[in-house]
């Protein structure tokens, strides 16, 4: 895959180099995945009936948006050798901060080219979406007669609050 190729960890680089070496990829697999969504509104256009389902498409594309971000984090983390690892790098390093720092999403991008959505509404449903993630292991914790917030995931959220901070 051009993204790990791109994204070495052995390669310290600074984060513009890092986010210049990765867009282009970004741009050019959402320019695929917009290409189709063209085609199936050329052909209703002409009365030809689609049976391309395109809502693969989102998924995929946030899939390689974690990906990328799993794949920076690593890379960058070189540059800061000391700094403890895991939940830190998730809390620190979160969808914002790679906003802050120019990385494009795919997920947004392919949104603004197709439906133009914002990058505001593009945080607003990840944190949205996120939020109903959690809950729903909460749920399903609580369903199975488990309890989710154990003593030892409080302590590993403990460290990781103590860690950055």
């Amino acid at each position: 895959m051009k993204i790990k190729e791109k994204t070495r960890k052995s390669l310290t680089l600074s984060k513009e180099e890092w986010i210049n070496r990765v867009n282009p990829i970004i741009r050019g697999k959402v320019n695929y995945y917009v290409t189709i969504i063209k085609a199936v509104k050329a052909n209703e256009e002409y009365g030809q009936k689609s049976h391309c389902r395109t809502r693969w498409i989102r998924k995929i594309l946030e899939r390689i948006d974690g990906y990328i971000r799993k794949r920076l984090r690593v890379a960058l983390i070189h540059k800061h050798p000391t700094q403890r690892k895991g939940m830190r790098m998730n809390t620190l390093w979160n969808n914002e901060f790679f906003l802050k720092i120019k990385l494009i999403p795919s997920y947004w991008l392919y949104l603004n080219k197709v439906y133009g959505y914002t990058i505001e509404q593009y945080l607003s449903d990840m944190s949205k979406s996120a939020k109903r993630r959690f809950q729903y292991k909460v749920k399903r914790a609580k369903e199975k007669g488990e309890e989710y917030f154990t003593p030892h995931r409080l302590q590993k959220m403990q460290n990781a609050w103590n860690a950055s901070s």
